[in-house]
C-alpha cells in the first residue's frame, strides 16, 4: 500500500517577454474565439490595470504583468487546453517579444503519517551532515537542476518541498525551462511558440514521469 496519495496536480505555462497586460482580458479572449462567450460572462476578474491583469475561469487562472504571462489549471481534462490557449493567443500576437518559457507540472501528495513525511525529508536531505550546525534540521525546499535532453537552450528544474495545502504532504514541481536563441533581443513570439507546439506533449509526459518516480522512491524511504 503506498504511503502517499496524489491529492492535487496542475500544469501551467509561463512566458517571459514584453506584454501589455490590459489586452489580456476575458472579453479579448472571447472576441478571438479562444474562450466561449459564456466563459467571458462568468469570468472572475481579480484585477485589471496597466501593470497587471488576473482573472479566473472554472478551469483557468491567467495572470499577466509587463514581463510575465502565466496560464494554468488544476483540472485534469484541461491540461491540453492551456497549451492550446497559449498557442492561439501568441499566434495572434506573434510580434510580442518572448524570451523564455516554462512548461511546468506540479503535484501535491498527502502522506498517510508524519513519520513517512519525515522519512522522505531524511532520504532527500540526510541530516547527519547538519549535526552540530542546526538544531532539528528539516528540509524546507530542495531544487535539483539538470541539462536539457534536447538541442534547446534551457534546463530542467525539479523542486520538492512540504505541501502548503496538505499536511503532512509533499509538493513537487518540474519546471521545463526553454530559452529563445536570441534571449536578449527576441523580436517576436514565433520561436518560443513553435517550441511549445513541438514539445508540450513530451515535456508534459516527462514531468509526469519524474514526479511519479520521485514519489515511488519516497514511498520506499526508510
Amino acid at each position: 500500500m503506498p504511503f502517499s496519495k496524489l491529492s492535487q496536480h496542475g500544469s501551467h505555462i509561463v512566458l517571459i517577454g514584453d506584454f501589455n497586460p490590459k489586452i489580456f482580458q476575458p472579453a479579448w479572449f472571447g472576441a478571438q474565439d479562444l474562450i466561449r462567450q459564456s466563459e467571458v460572462e462568468d469570468a472572475t476578474i481579480q484585477i485589471v490595470s496597466s501593470e497587471i491583469v488576473i482573472f479566473t475561469l472554472d478551469w483557468l487562472r491567467l495572470e499577466v504583468t509587463r514581463e510575465r504571462f502565466s496560464a494554468g489549471t488544476t483540472q485534469d481534462p484541461y491540461h491540453p487546453f492551456i497549451m492550446e490557449l497559449v498557442l492561439g493567443t501568441f499566434r495572434l500576437l506573434r510580434h510580442t517579444p518572448l524570451r523564455m518559457m516554462g512548461i511546468n507540472r506540479e503535484a501535491h501528495y498527502k502522506m498517510n503519517s508524519e513519520e513517512r513525511w519525515h522519512a522522505i525529508g531524511h532520504k532527500l536531505v540526510p541530516k547527519k551532515m547538519w549535526e552540530g550546525l542546526l538544531t532539528k534540521p528539516g528540509m524546507a525546499s530542495l531544487t535539483v537542476s539538470g541539462i536539457r535532453p534536447d538541442s534547446h537552450k534551457g534546463s530542467i528544474l525539479v523542486t520538492i518541498e512540504p505541501s502548503m495545502q496538505f499536511r503532512p504532504g509533499i509538493y513537487v514541481r518540474v519546471n521545463d525551462h526553454f530559452e529563445s536563441s536570441l534571449v536578449q533581443s527576441a523580436s517576436g513570439a514565433d520561436e518560443i511558440i513553435d517550441i511549445l507546439a513541438a514539445n508540450w506533449k513530451e515535456s508534459y509526459d516527462r514531468a509526469s514521469g519524474i514526479i511519479t518516480k520521485l514519489m515511488e522512491e519516497a514511498d520506499n524511504a526508510q
